[in-house]
């Protein structure tokens, strides 16, 4: 449950990062999950994740819009005491805000549900798949 929590507030803070530039943190900062209720400016550098798969294209919204989400990192560190890691990944949705999320696999699955449409989110494997349905 901790882990939807962070999961959650992740993406609504950075949904409204859309239009930021992508400029990657200074070397030796690490990116770490964002607490409940945290404000990120639009100034915030984000990187995001560079191993995504994308599938089914062709279901995504007609209007769809960039939203930059987090899930857990794929590749964690070989410690398991390092605390939970993520990374950022861009996705489009449809243009509204009420969607419901649900997160399922210990975290490793994140959905987000928008009625006929759907987004699933597969964080494992070294790579993160993006699904769309409608």
């Amino acid at each position: 449950m901790k882990m939807f929590a962070w999961m959650s507030a992740a993406v609504m803070a950075l949904s409204t990062m859309v239009g930021a530039a992508q400029v990657p943190p200074p070397v030796g900062a690490e990116i770490a999950p964002m607490p409940e209720g945290t404000v990120v400016s639009a100034s915030t550098p984000i990187e995001l994740f560079h191993c995504v798969r994308y599938k089914d294209l062709k279901n995504v919204h007609p209007c769809a819009v960039p939203m930059i989400v987090s899930v857990p990192d794929p590749c964690p560190p070989a410690c398991g005491s390092c605390g939970p890691q993520c990374v950022y990944v861009q996705v489009c949705v449809p243009p509204c805000d009420c969607y419901e999320t649900k997160c399922k696999r210990r975290g490793n699955k994140l959905v987000l549900d928008f009625g006929k449409y759907e987004v699933e989110i597969t964080s494992a494997r070294g790579e993160v798949v993006v699904d769309y349905d409608d």
